[in-house]
């Protein structure tokens, strides 16, 4: 009789928890995007080097310093963040995020931009977008690939909407001003939208386990994080999605160069289109993400990996400047949809019981293909006179690798073993 009513009692938890889910859903978008601010550096660093006349090259260092504490933070931290629960976590990731921001307003040395924006609020992100991407994935154990697809659009809309606030604040007022308000403005806006947050109920998972697009409910072969970068699976894992991501990375990031010196765009064009670009990577977040559902990972991930390795075909071969366009368009959505499949396609080869740890590891990739990629692009365009085609013939092959690869990756009920 107890074990019928503890059963009752944890599915009707569970079913309440269905609707109150969209809230805590709502809530975690508003916070992805507070956390995609980083999308929108293009637009400070001239003026930070206009404001104090550092170099250019060492100003841009901050932005990589920042990606790299960002995806760094979840493997670092990672028995903190397990601790921590997804509030606190987020909470935490408030304070570095917007403190580090506020305390930028205030720098008078390139250190402290390094310090303050680099390392205290690329931590903050770490905290903060991991742990998102894992709990809107257990919020929708039936819908994975939706709610990864919604997280990371969240997440990428940074460079549409905080950018022109940005300047706009930078105008208006000051550079100081700028990040002092933004700061205020993330600080207080993530830590209420944190509030909202709410573990789902015990059970939950198991009464949505006939609808999981992520796999089956966590059981007991589900791997943890120690254990799953001792797999094999792990690694493959790492390397099809680094090799996946560097084509979308070198159009994202070199995107106005790329433009000015290759096809003579003015820069107020390649400016508009590094907007379109990040709306491109947008849509192909939520888009991809909401085809998983219907077409399964592996087939997403597929189509998604053809598709960028002729973006990146096109842009080597083809002149044609409108086609170049559209190319390095697809190309941003492709890198769209591995950040939208990552997360669902953890929880299926690794087990969804401890996704927020093991996608905090995962998310290593993008600080591995934004090393990659940027430096690979300048390289190939200095030892060509100035022609990009090196590098995206590089990036296709790459691509190849990742293709090849990632039909081998299984999930978690097909894989022996541990597994």
């Amino acid at each position: 009789m107890r074990s019928s009513t503890t059963t009752f009692s944890t599915s009707s938890t569970a079913a309440g928890f269905q609707k109150a889910r969209w809230l805590c859903m709502i809530a975690s978008l508003v916070i992805c995007v507070c956390a995609g601010f980083g999308y929108a550096w293009s637009v400070l660093q001239s003026p930070i080097v206009a404001a104090y006349g550092w170099p250019d090259s060492q100003v841009s260092l901050a932005y990589t310093i920042t990606v790299l504490c960002s995806t760094m933070a979840p493997l670092l931290f990672a028995s903190l963040i397990r601790r921590l629960k997804t509030r606190r976590c987020i909470m935490l990731g408030a304070v570095l995020f917007g403190g580090g921001l506020i305390l930028t307003s205030m720098m008078g040395e390139l250190w402290q931009l390094y310090l303050f924006y680099g390392i205290l609020s690329g931590l903050g992100v770490g905290f903060i977008y991991p742990s998102m991407m894992a709990y809107v994935v257990r919020l929708f154990p039936d819908r994975s690939g939706m709610a990864s697809g919604l997280g990371t659009a969240a997440y990428g809309s940074g460079a549409i909407l905080w950018a022109p606030i940005a300047v706009s604040l930078t105008d208006a007022f000051s550079l100081s001003a700028a990040f002092r308000f933004l700061g205020v403005v993330f600080l207080v806006v993530v830590l209420a939208g944190s509030l909202f947050l709410r573990e789902p109920p015990e059970g939950f998972q198991e009464a949505m386990g006939k609808k999981t697009a992520a796999g089956p409910a966590g059981d007991a072969r589900d791997l943890n994080r120690g254990q799953m970068v001792r797999t094999a699976a792990f690694y493959q894992m790492v390397v099809v999605f680094t090799c996946g991501l560097v084509a979308g990375v070198i159009v994202i990031s070199q995107a106005s160069p790329i433009l000015q010196q290759a096809y003579g765009f003015p820069a107020a064009s390649a400016a508009l289109f590094v907007s379109v670009f990040a709306a491109c990577n947008m849509a192909g977040r939520f888009l991809w993400g909401s085809l998983s559902d219907k077409l399964g990972i592996s087939n997403t991930t597929l189509v998604v990996f053809v598709l960028c390795i002729l973006s990146m075909l096109v842009l080597a071969f083809v002149g044609n400047t409108a086609i170049a366009v559209c190319a390095m368009a697809l190309a941003a959505s492709c890198y769209g949809g591995f950040a939208s499949v990552l997360t669902p396609l953890t929880a299926q080869v690794f087990g969804p019981r401890y996704i927020t740890e093991n996608y905090g590891v995962m998310y290593l990739v993008f600080g591995l293909a934004s090393l990659i990629g940027p430096v690979m692009a300048v390289q190939f365009k200095n030892a060509a006179g100035g022609s990009y085609s090196g590098a995206f013939l590089t990036a296709a092959v790459l691509a190849v690798v990742g293709l090849v690869l990632s039909r081998f990756l299984k999930p978690k009920s097909r894989q022996g073993g541990t597994n």
